[in-house]
């Protein structure tokens, strides 16, 4: 009888196992970069917005790269955000306080997505904001949004700053129909 039981326990434990792994496997990333400039002479302590070009998301193209389709999509939530300073060479984040990032599209109302606070003055060119768990599912399946960033800067900028914002989306879906 303890053989049964055990036999079970094993076999239950394979199962759970197996089907973490599988869940895995339905899942992939899908990365996109925009670039966008803050203009010098902005006031300080002042919020003021930048708008990106839009993005396109091509995503039908990166569904079918993954064996799946448009139909088969569950959730797809921003797994990490980074914005990075490309141009002037020399310039650091520490002109900026804190930064909020919104994503808008075609019949979606405009979503928080990511956000930095409090920035402190360390001389970084690059930094991670934290990222909401929304399920941004309404946004990719468009052809293309659009991101918006509200920023403050605690000190004037003498030129422009050029930015590029990496974010890498977490698509969960069900591949083949499985």
């Amino acid at each position: 009888m303890k053989l049964v039981f055990y036999a079970i326990g094993c076999t239950f434990a394979l199962w759970s196992i197996s089907c973490k792994k599988i869940s895995e496997l339905t899942k992939f990333d899908m990365k996109y970069n925009c670039e966008t400039t803050i203009q010098a002479g902005v006031a300080t302590l002042i919020p003021f917005d930048i708008n990106t070009p839009d993005v396109e998301t091509q995503s039908e193209d990166q569904f079918e790269g993954h064996n799946t389709a448009k139909n088969l999509i569950e959730t797809i939530t921003l797994k990490e955000m980074k914005i990075t300073i490309t141009n002037p060479e020399d310039q650091s984040f520490d002109f900026l306080k804190s930064i909020e990032v919104y994503i808008s599209a075609d019949s979606q109302e405009e979503l928080k997505a990511a956000w930095k606070n409090n920035m402190p003055d360390a001389g970084v060119k690059e930094i991670v904001l934290e990222c909401s768990n929304a399920n941004l599912k309404p946004y990719l399946m468009n052809d293309k949004y659009k991101l918006r960033l509200k920023t403050t800067t605690d000190k004037v900028l003498n030129k422009d700053v050029t930015i590029r914002i990496s974010s890498t989306f977490r698509v969960d879906a069900k591949i083949l129909g499985l």
